[in-house]
C-alpha cells in the first residue's frame, strides 16, 4: 500500500476504512503551549499563538492530528454568559456562580453570533490558521462542547439532576436551545476544520444513567452530529468516560452513512464491575486480563460490537500510562491497543483523553513510535 499523508490516513479510519497504518494523535492539546515556551494564561486569547504552539508539537511529535481549543468543554457555556475561573491548566466554568437558578433564567440566556463572543472567536480563528498553514497535509479537528455538558455547565450538576426527574419538560426546553446555540458554534467551523469533537464528559456513566443519557443526552447530540456532518465534517462524540450501558447510543449519535468516531476511555476493568461484565458479555467468559493494564482490553468488545459502524479511538490510560507510566509502558500499550482494534481499519490509537500538561515528551514520542512501527497493515 503507498504512504497516505497524516490527513489521508485519518479520514480513511474515520470512514472506517483501512488506511496504509494505524493513525495516532497524542492528545497533547494544552501541552503544546510549552513547546514554545508558552501557557495556557499568556496564549490562549491568542490565536496565532494557540495554532503555532500546535504545529510545533506536531512536528516534535509526529503525529497525525492537530486539535484546537483547550477548554472545549466550557466555550458555549461562557458565551452564554457562565463564568470560570483558572484551574491549573486551563480556565474552567464555575458551576458554583449558576446562569440558570430558576427557569426564567433561561429565557435570558444570551446568544452572541459565534463570531462575536471573544472566545469562540479565538478558537475559530486558530482552527482557521491551523487549515491553512497545514490542513492540506495533517488532519485539523476541534474541541467544543456537548449540549448536555453546557446544560450542566449553566445550570450546575445538582440541580440538573433534580430538574430532570421533577421538571423533565423545562430540561428538554433549554436543552432544545442549547443545542440551537451550539450547532451555530459548531457548523462555524466549515472549511476551518476536518473534524468536531464534541466533549460530553457529564455523559458518561459516572455521572449520568442509561436511561437519562437516553432521554436527555442522545436526541440533541444526534441533531448536533447530523449538523455537523452536513456542514461538511466529521463528528466525533467524546463522552469522555465509562461508556459501559451506552455504547451503543454513542454510536448511534454519528448519522447512518456518515464518517464519524466514538472516543472514551470505555471502561476499567479493574474497578468498575459493570464493565468487566461487558467486556466478558461480549468478548467471551475466557478473555485473558492483564492486571497491568485495565483499560486497553475493553477496545475488544468495543470494536466487537459497534466498529462496523464508526470508528473506535483511544483507548490509553491518560494518566497511568501517559502521565505516571514510562517509554517502555507507553510502547507496551500502544502495542496491546492495537492487536485488539486495529484489524480491518476504522481505529486510531490515541489516549482515551486530554493528556495532563505534566506528560513527559518522551512518553508523547514513544506513543508515537509505537503506532508506526506496530500500526503498519500488510
Amino acid at each position: 500500500m503507498a504512504k497516505m499523508t497524516s490527513l489521508e490516513r485519518v479520514a480513511t479510519a474515520l470512514q472506517r476504512g483501512q488506511p496504509d497504518q494505524v493513525p495516532v494523535a497524542t492528545l497533547a492539546i494544552t501541552r503544546a503551549l510549552w513547546e514554545i515556551g508558552e501557557r495556557p494564561q499568556t496564549a490562549i486569547d491568542d490565536a496565532e499563538k494557540m495554532a503555532k504552539a500546535k504545529i510545533a508539537a506536531n512536528e516534535n511529535f509526529g503525529d497525525d492530528i492537530v486539535v484546537a481549543g483547550i477548554d472545549g468543554c466550557f466555550v458555549e457555556a461562557k458565551a452564554m454568559g457562565a463564568k470560570n475561573y483558572w484551574s491549573k491548566h486551563m480556565p474552567i466554568v464555575d458551576t458554583r456562580y449558576r446562569v440558570i437558578k430558576s427557569w426564567e433564567d433561561v429565557d435570558n440566556l444570551t446568544f452572541p453570533a459565534p463570531e462575536e463572543h471573544p472566545r469562540m472567536r479565538t478558537v475559530i480563528e486558530e482552527a482557521g490558521i491551523l487549515m491553512d498553514k497545514v490542513g492540506d497535509h495533517i488532519a485539523v479537528a476541534v474541541i467544543v462542547s456537548g449540549p448536555y455538558s453546557t446544560a450542566c455547565n449553566l445550570m450546575g450538576h445538582e440541580s440538573m439532576f433534580r430538574a430532570m426527574v421533577k421538571e423533565p419538560e423545562k430540561v428538554h426546553s433549554l436543552l432544545d436551545k442549547i443545542t440551537d446555540y451550539s450547532i451555530k458554534y459548531h457548523t462555524a467551523f466549515k472549511g476551518r476544520a476536518h473534524a468536531v469533537a464534541l466533549l460530553d464528559p457529564v455523559a458518561s456513566t459516572e455521572a449520568t444513567s442509561p436511561k437519562q443519557h437516553e432521554k436527555f443526552v442522545k436526541p440533541y447530540l444526534a441533531r448536533d452530529c447530523d449538523a455537523i456532518a452536513k456542514a461538511g465534517m466529521i463528528p466525533i462524540n467524546h463522552p469522555c468516560g465509562d461508556t459501559t450501558g451506552i455504547l451503543q447510543m454513542a454510536a448511534d449519535v454519528i448519522p447512518k452513512g456518515s464518517p464519524g468516531a466514538i472516543h472514551a476511555n470505555y471502561g476499567d476493568v479493574k474497578t468498575r464491575p459493570l464493565s468487566l461484565k461487558f467486556l466478558k458479555e461480549v468478548v467471551g467468559e475466557s478473555v485473558a486480563l492483564d492486571p497491568d493494564d485495565p483499560y486497553s482490553i475493553m477496545l475488544k468488545a468495543v470494536k466487537k460490537m459497534v466498529g462496523d459502524r464508526v470508528c473506535v479511538c483511544g483507548n490509553i490510560d491518560p494518566i497511568s500510562v501517559m502521565l505516571e507510566g514510562t517509554p517502555d509502558q507507553v510502547r507496551a500499550t500502544v502495542k496491546r491497543n492495537i492487536d485488539y482494534a486495529a484489524e480491518g481499519g476504522g481505529f486510531i490509537v490515541m489516549p482515551g483523553c486530554d493528556t495532563n500538561p505534566d506528560t513527559p515528551s518522551e512518553n508523547f514520542k514513544a506513543l508515537v513510535k509505537a503506532a508506526r512501527e506496530y500500526g503498519v497493515y500488510r
